[in-house]
């Protein structure tokens, strides 16, 4: 069976300036790996690079592959590679994902009858596994609490089910709800999508510190 079978989405290190250009990742007609990418991205064959593939079973994964075959895609904008991997170099299993810290401002909304349409939150970490949100917002363990995110550039349209509820104070010594939650119902599209936000934000943050 073919490695990242479920992946969507990987970054591969552009070789004349060291910024990682977004590749997809899909599955050939003979059961190969592919990576696709912008058409004037070009890489050369048979030769050992890292890629980092965001697969929602496996996690975030470092590989060293090599890429051949080359071939231009039907829309003419994208080039697809045969990809080998030779070793995986490491890899962030679901249960061990990174959080990142945030400072982000979105509208949630609580399902059920009776709930307020929508409230300011603000988003103080996030991996791709789940949230830490400090809101107004009553909510309760169990609860679902759903935002758009768009962190990631597409925006992502998020559902997060309440595990901890805690009282906090904000800036102004306001008292405020602070929820621990994780996803769910989170297609793998979007889970590829967090994994690659999360790993270029703790890159950043990385460098920052240096």
């Amino acid at each position: 069976m073919t490695m990242f079978l479920h992946c969507k989405k990987a970054e591969i290190p552009d070789r004349e300036t060291g910024a990682s250009v977004t590749a997809e990742v899909g599955v050939g007609a003979t059961g190969g790996l592919l990576v696709i990418v912008p058409r004037d991205s070009e890489y050369p064959l048979n030769t050992p690079m890292e890629i980092v593939f965001f697969d929602p079973i496996l996690g975030m994964t470092d590989c060293r592959c090599t890429l051949s075959a080359p071939l231009i895609m039907d829309d003419h904008k994208r080039r697809s590679y045969r990809c080998t991997v030779m070793e995986r170099l490491s890899q962030t299993q679901r249960r061990e994902d990174i959080k990142v810290p945030l400072s982000a401002q979105v509208t949630v909304s609580l399902a059920g009858p009776g709930a307020p349409r929508e409230v300011l939150a603000t988003l103080c970490n996030i991996s791709a596994g789940g949230v830490y949100i400090l809101t107004q917002l009553q909510a309760k363990a169990g609860d679902r609490l759903s935002f758009c995110f768009t962190g990631t550039g597409a925006p992502l349209l998020l559902t997060a089910e309440v595990l901890r509820a805690e009282d906090r104070l904000d800036h102004y010594s306001r008292p405020i709800r602070g929820y621990g939650c994780r996803f769910v119902s989170l297609p793998p599209s979007h889970e590829a999508q967090l994994r690659s936000f999360v790993y270029r934000e703790e890159k950043r943050l990385h460098k920052r510190d240096e």
